[in-house]
């Protein structure tokens, strides 16, 4: 009886191997295919990588940390209508880049995608300009964050000790230790770099419930009427519907990020299925952990 059980494990191990062989055989052919040389090592799989996405995403952060534009400009309803306004939009543009990324799984990612399905005789400037607009976008985000993650950080100093005294230069040495952190775990320890990722997605989940219980449990609430039927122009814009457009900054800086794995291509194993998989994985995750729970208590309070 023990012969079946033998013979189906070792054809179980026999498929993996074949698995991994195919996976590897699509690796190397996929950078030949586009003219490239692969020189780096494919460290992440699915679950790193969706991690890596889903953390440099981090929707319910960004929403809890940029929501006071929104709500300022646009009120709750406004913050929650614009909302799904910018998740319908943003899962539209990265359906596309998915599907490109699958064609052209590099870390080039938009340029190259644009190079590919331009008319030749403008795929050089197209995807120069879409290029430097890429690397500047990065750039811009990872400045905010270094900002928002000091300034933060400063503001939780204020808060527990009533002794310190803020300058404006501790935020910027906050923001550059920040960043030095990151450019630390990019370089000295990048062989870590999967493992860390997969521990931030599990602390990313289990920190959206650990501020979502205490808002719902002992927060003040509003009336559901007041949170999706209230807007707010305190901008004083000529009309509401501007004011909602002006309040929508705060909602696209919380999706912003969401190319992040195609630019980790080269280091993903079988990156033409993982690679679009993790794009619109993290985002429809990431859509799902924003609750309107703190509209609630912000309108409460605002009243």
């Amino acid at each position: 009886m023990s012969k079946p059980r033998l013979t189906s494990q070792i054809e179980g191990n026999d498929g993996i191997e074949l698995r991994s062989i195919q996976t590897k055989r699509s690796d190397d052919n996929d950078l030949p295919r586009l003219g490239k040389k692969a020189v780096l090592k494919r460290n992440f799989g699915f679950m790193s990588i969706l991690g890596f996405s889903c953390t440099v995403v981090i929707t319910w952060e960004a929403f809890l940390i940029v929501f006071a534009p929104g709500f300022a400009n646009g009120g709750p309803a406004g913050v929650i209508y614009g909302y799904i306004f910018v998740w319908i939009g943003t899962l539209c543009v990265f359906t596309t880049l998915a599907e490109a990324s699958s064609m052209a799984p590099t870390s080039g990612g938009q340029y190259h995608g644009v190079a590919l399905l331009s008319p030749p005789e403008y795929q050089k400037f197209l995807s120069y300009i879409t290029g430097w607009f890429t690397v500047l976008g990065w750039q811009a985000f990872v400045a905010s964050v270094g900002f928002l993650n000091g300034t933060m950080t400063q503001g939780l100093i204020i808060l527990t000790d009533a002794t310190y005294v803020p300058k404006p230069w501790h935020s910027v040495f906050l923001y550059w230790g920040i960043i030095l952190f990151g450019v630390l775990v990019n370089t000295v320890v990048s062989s870590w770099l999967p493992k860390f990722e997969a521990l931030i997605l599990i602390l990313h989940i289990l920190g959206f419930f650990a501020v979502l219980l205490p808002l719902v449990i002992l927060g003040p609430h509003a009336q559901p009427s007041e949170v999706f039927g209230t807007f707010i122009n305190s901008g004083k814009w000529p009309t509401n519907t501007f004011s909602f457009f002006v309040g929508l900054l705060g909602n696209v800086y919380a999706f912003f990020g969401a190319d992040g794995a195609i630019h980790m291509a080269e280091e993903i194993q079988d990156a033409s299925v993982v690679v679009p998989r993790a794009i619109i994985s993290s985002i429809i995750l990431n859509s799902f952990m924003v609750s309107e729970s703190h509209l609630h208590c912000s309108s409460a309070l605002a009243t």
